[in-house]
């Protein structure tokens, strides 16, 4: 589903119109998203169907006569608009800072939506092969939000939020207020230094953290966080609870969180695990009682020693075996008992029920949250 919401000048007074269009049947159905690699495979498919349309007041097409020269055609009874296309396989944050071309429109694979408000902000006309397409003058605004992800920009580098590369996005949250050195982030993280450097290439591209230069070959170039809420909204919104973690179920005979708790670590040690979401929330923020008490846990074989009934589902104990170490890192104790950071809490609870996210959202809200 795409909502499409048009403004336009008439000469008495303003004409206003929302309409909302299913795009199921001119899309093809793909097995998996399609990666876009050169500019001209960008503009063929531009061209295919998704923006050659007729509305009730005006229509909309690209052309692309293969010599270069692709272009927008708005086209009603009042006016035509015609915006020489400008393709950007790698979008990022750069975009807001070139000297802005009212006669152009960028086109992308694909634009986040984080991205495409800031350029909506700006005044950019931009879109992407998604059905994204926004064009806005002093009387005249079109506004088309994708409906699905069905294209997909090339990769530049590691995926910053994939589960290994993702531990510097951890460390640079945690350390929010500290600037950290290539080889610092590499240490602490256990991520190559080649990994690293890539990784904090693509954060600075995108305003999340700020190089300062190397003030001298003793003194290499340093890495401060720039803006904590906007680089922690885009690893949620990257996030898969359900590919990066296996829950296990059991079912322990208390309904008081500190005395499950305890068992976990009476069973199985304070090096081994680490609380996160509900009960974590709890001991760092306290909100409402916890419904569960979950921990990671280092060994998959330590799920056999701990004195509980493994169950399917309704369990009053979770211990999850993550895809990566990386969750431990950051780590922190409150009234005895190992927690995660407070990012991981926060990121742990916003994919589960039992008001998993209203909790997430009170405990961000905290003022002493990751600090």
């Amino acid at each position: 589903m795409s909502w499409l919401v048009v403004f336009e000048s008439k000469k008495k007074g303003l004409f206003f119109s929302i309409e909302m269009f299913c795009w199921a049947s001119k899309i093809i159905i793909l097995n998996k998203i399609k990666e876009i690699s050169t500019a001209e495979e960008l503009l063929e498919n531009l061209v295919k169907s998704r923006f050659s349309e007729e509305y009730r007041h005006f229509s909309t097409r690209f052309s692309y006569p293969r010599d270069g020269s692709a272009e927008l055609r708005i086209e009603s009874p009042q006016r035509k608009h015609l915006l020489k296309v400008r393709p950007v396989l790698h979008p990022s944050r750069k975009l807001l800072r070139d000297q802005p071309d009212p006669g152009r429109v960028l086109v992308c694979p694909s634009i986040p939506e984080p991205l495409a408000a800031d350029l909506r902000r700006a005044g950019i006309p931009h879109a992407d092969l998604n059905g994204r397409l926004f064009v806005g003058e002093s009387d005249f605004l079109l506004d088309r939000r994708p409906g699905e992800v069905v294209f997909r920009n090339p990769r530049s580098g590691p995926d910053p939020f994939s589960p290994k590369a993702s531990r510097l996005v951890r460390a640079l949250l945690n350390q929010r207020n500290t600037s950290l050195t290539q080889e610092e982030l590499a240490r602490q993280t256990g991520v190559s230094r080649a990994v690293v450097s890539q990784v904090l290439a693509q954060l600075v591209d995108e305003d999340y953290v700020e190089r300062s230069a190397a003030s001298g070959r003793k003194v290499p170039a340093t890495y401060l966080l720039a803006d904590f809420d906007r680089l922690l909204e885009a690893w949620r919104q990257a996030d898969n609870w359900q590919k990066r973690t296996a829950v296990h179920q059991f079912s322990v005979l208390s309904n008081r969180p500190e005395e499950i708790a305890q068992k976990v670590v009476d069973s199985l040690g304070t090096e081994s695990i680490a609380f996160t979401q509900w009960f974590a929330a709890w001991l760092r923020r306290p909100h409402t009682t916890p419904p569960v008490v979950s921990a990671y846990v280092r060994q998959r074989h330590l799920l056999d020693v701990i004195p509980a009934r493994s169950v399917n589902t309704g369990g009053n104990l979770w211990l999850i075996i993550p895809e990566d170490e990386g969750v431990f890192s950051g780590g922190q104790e409150s009234q005895g008992f190992p927690l995660v950071g407070d990012v991981q809490i926060y990121l742990d609870l916003l994919p589960v029920g039992q008001r998993g996210p209203e909790t997430a959202a009170e405990f961000k809200n905290w003022e002493g949250f990751a600090r």
